[in-house]
């Protein structure tokens, strides 16, 4: 039985970042042979168009939210609801390859801005990535950048530990 690895979609999958663009992971590319792979967006999954004003994480008072630059919209619980219902019906997940920087898939590199967005204030993980860590706590977590650090091969040798 082959691994299961949740996959950000936009990482050589679908035309689904804010911008309408995908992201080349040539690392990605080639562990379609090795692993099952589950993609997601929880930005379109939570009904975002595409092309998108980006969202933002910001710092208001002792919490986050997720604001969308532009229409000033707090997506906070809208994004909060379709992630659980998408962690809910996963199982047996293995790994999770996640967005570098996103404010949803980050993995403590999205930037978290102050309470009018003008200045970033810290960095920390998208509401995605903290809730699939937060139920998840065996999973291996990576982002594509760190995958391309250590291999293919190198990842593959993570997940068998």
């Amino acid at each position: 039985m082959k691994p299961r690895v949740v996959v950000s979609r936009c990482l050589g999958f679908e035309t689904c970042r804010y911008n309408g663009e995908k992201a080349d992971s040539p690392e990605v590319d080639e562990l379609r042979g090795h692993v099952e792979l589950i993609t997601v967006c929880p930005e379109v999954g939570a009904g975002l168009g595409v092309p998108r004003s980006p969202i933002n994480l910001q710092r208001r008072g002792d919490r986050i939210r997720v604001i969308q630059a532009g229409t000033g919209l707090d997506l906070t619980e809208k994004l909060a609801s379709h992630i659980d219902k998408t962690l809910k019906r996963l199982r047996d997940v293995d790994a999770f390859i996640l967005k570098a920087r996103s404010p949803s898939c980050g993995l403590g590199s999205a930037k978290v801005w102050d309470t009018e967005g003008v200045n970033v204030v810290g960095h920390g993980s998208g509401v995605f990535a903290s809730e699939a860590q937060r139920r998840f706590p065996g999973s291996v977590f990576l982002d594509e950048e760190e995958l391309s650090r250590i291999g293919v091969e190198g990842f593959l040798r993570l997940l068998e530990a």
